[in-house]
This record gives C-alpha cells, structure tokens and sequence, in this order.
C-alpha cells in the first residue's frame, strides 16, 4: 500500500508538472499568448483548491479504494485527453478536469497512513508517500524534453502519461486493499455534522495556515528562484540547477522529518525549528552567491515542506480529527493551497514597483516565519514509541 501511496503522488506532480517544459511547443502550435499559457496551468491550480474538500468529504462518505480509483482514473483520461486537444478551448476543459483528478490525492494519504501503519511509523509512511510530489517534478521536468523529440510532440508527451496513469488506475483496482466497510446511512448523516464541526475546529485553521505558509513559499520561491538567479548574473542553465536544489530539499525532508519525528515521539519541536529556520534561509537563497546560494536552496525546500509531513500526520494523532481524516485534509489543502495561488502574484508585483528581489523576498520571508508563530500554537499530538520488553526463551 506504501508503494502505491508513492506512485498516486508522483502520478499528480508528473501530470502537472510536464506542462511546464512544453509551453514554448503548446504555445507556438496553438498560437497562445504568454498570459493564456499561464492560464492554462493556473486552472489546474484553481481545481486543486476547489476540489479537495469534495473529495475529502467523499473518501469519508464512501471509503478510501473506491475513491481513490475515481480519482485516478479522472487523471489518467483527461491527462490523455489532453494529448487530443487541438485548440485552446479544449486544452483548458482538459486541464481543468485534470484538476479535479489530481485534487483527490492529498486527503487519500493519511488515510492510508492511518490504515496501514502502527502510530510509531505515521511520520515515515506519510513522508514515504509524499516524496513521490518531488520525485514526480524530477521526472516531468528532466525527462519529458527528451520525450518531445522521441514521441514527436506535445500531444504524444501527453498522451504517453495519461496512458500511464490509467495503468496505474488499474494496478490501484487489482492490489489496493480497504479494510473500511461502507457507511450507513446513519453514519453518512452524522459526517455532514462532524463536517460542520470541523469548520469550527480551532486546530484545523492552525493547520491550514501551516499549509498556506509551507506550500505557498516553496512554490513561490521555486517560481521566481531562477529569474532572481539570472539577475544576479547566473546563466539559464546554472540559474535551473540552483533551483533544482529545492525540490532535492523536498525530497530530503520527506523521509528525515518524518523518520525523526516518529523516532522522537514528538511533532511540534519540527514545526518549530523549520519555522524558525525558514525566514532567513529564503531570504539569503536570494542574497547568496556561490556554494552558499545551493545550500540555503536545498534548506529552503527543507525547512518549507518539510512541515507538510507533519501537517499531515498530527489529524491521524488526533482523535477528534482522526475520524474524518480526509475532510479535514480538504480543508487544510484547499484554503491552505491559497498561499500558492496568491504569493507568487504579489512577489512579482513587488518586484515590478520595487524594482528589486529584495522587498518581496523580505516580505516572503515574513510568510515563512508565521509558521514559527502557528507552531507554538499547535497541541503535541506524538507519542514517545512504545517499547516492548523481550525476555529469553529457553
């Protein structure tokens, strides 16, 4: 189930993500301003945040195996679907149902985690699933410009990896395993009222914030980090690869995180720490020049996302959460995915009436540090691992 797990996020930043490297093809084929072809990823975006309450509530409602393959299956046809597009019209219905696919990932993890995996091992599961979101934008953004001219095109590049998905859609049918039985009625009621109640859940906000803090910033800075390279004298390629640092800060952080937090038997002092850290390391990946600029890239995915893991694993710990696991991560991720949609904007409305990196950065930096603040806030859910008495047997 852990590997599956992995490849279901992997699949969604492999889908989104190979976008990115076929703009100039898209756009020169279909004739498309800059503005539309921003548009057109923008609108996945916008699904994502939208969608993932809805499906929250469904994987509740109707149980984790069955969901899970709606969602990927959605993925996997208009990923394909995509390939098919011959006008902009098209290529943007395609990409919004996209969307609704891909939002269907996040609130599936911790239910799996929470299904699958003792209380000592939750930190390392849900970081296990989630390092297939960075190892997912390596593959799309290393391998899809060689698949370009191996396939032919645009349309083929997408055609292969929504066939893919779909395959991954059977797999999920043929091994996932639910140990959930289906709910009652009854029970179906009672969800709509634990639903309203988690609205006015005082750790859910906390959570979201953290969300909107982590996500936000590490997506804003992996948007501008190469521009702001290449002002500062870095060519393109150079410029990339100290980017390319930060979702190898992303991958790092989700096993270390989750390994330690779950050998420690603690939650908060993470959130904590890479609240503290992550102010200043965005602020000097900006600043900084030479071995040093890779470095505080590389902390910057760290310190970031790396409270995405825990985010993740403190409403399985929770027993007033822990019932309704996926509707609380709707709501975390879908208000929390905010901070991705907004931040990027006002950085490069900064940089256009400052004139500089150096106000929006500060101001993004500021951002980071609000997770320190959400941090002192947040109840310790972890526990110290139970250990086990074993005696010699004659």
């Amino acid at each position: 189930m852990l590997s599956l797990g992995f490849l279901a996020t992997f699949n969604v930043h492999l889908l989104l993500f190979s976008y990115s490297p076929l703009i100039p093809n898209i756009a020169g084929e279909l004739a498309l301003t800059n503005a539309e072809a921003g548009f057109l990823f923008s609108v996945s975006i916008l699904s994502l945040m939208v969608f993932r309450i809805p499906w929250g509530i469904l994987f509740d409602r109707k149980g984790f195996r069955t969901t899970m393959l709606l969602a990927l299956t959605l993925m996997g046809f208009f990923g394909f679907a995509r390939g098919l597009a011959n006008n902009y019209t098209l290529l943007l219905v395609t990409q919004i149902f996209l969307g609704v696919g891909l939002s269907g990932v996040i609130p599936a993890v911790p239910r799996l985690v929470s299904r699958w995996f003792p209380r000592g091992k939750i930190g390392l599961a849900t970081g296990i699933c989630l390092a297939g979101f960075p190892i997912g934008d390596f593959v799309a953004l290393s391998f899809t410009p060689f698949l370009i001219s191996a396939l032919g095109g645009w349309h083929e590049v997408f055609q292969l990896y929504g066939a893919w998905c779909l395959l991954f859609a059977l797999l999920w049918w043929r091994f996932a395993v639910d140990t959930e039985t289906p709910n009652k009625p009854a029970e179906k009621a009672r969800l709509g009222i634990e639903f309203a109640k988690l609205l006015k859940n005082r750790l859910v906000w906390i959570l979201t914030g953290l969300y909107f803090c982590a996500g936000g910033c590490f997506d804003t800075l992996l948007v501008w980090l190469p521009n702001i390279m290449q002002e500062r004298g870095l060519d393109s390629f150079s410029a990339s690869t100290v980017a390319s640092m930060m979702p190898a800060g992303f991958l790092a952080s989700t096993i270390v995180v989750g390994a330690f937090s779950d050998k420690m038997g603690l939650r908060k002092p993470f959130v904590l720490i890479m609240g503290a850290t992550s102010g200043p390391v965005l602020f000097l990946t900006s600043t900084f020049a030479g071995l040093q600029v890779y470095i505080m890239a590389f902390l910057s995915g760290l310190c970031t996302v790396g409270v995405l893991t825990i985010i993740l694993s403190i409403p399985i710990e929770t027993p007033n959460l822990s019932a309704n696991l996926s509707s609380v991560l709707g709501i975390v991720a879908s208000v929390g995915n905010l901070g991705s949609f907004l931040l990027p904007a006002l950085v490069g409305h900064l940089r256009d009436i400052s004139g500089t990196f150096l106000l929006p950065m500060l101001v993004l930096a500021f951002v980071g540090e609000g997770m320190l603040a959400l941090g002192l806030l947040l109840p310790e859910t972890g526990r110290k691992p139970e250990t086990k008495a074993f005696t010699k047997q004659n």
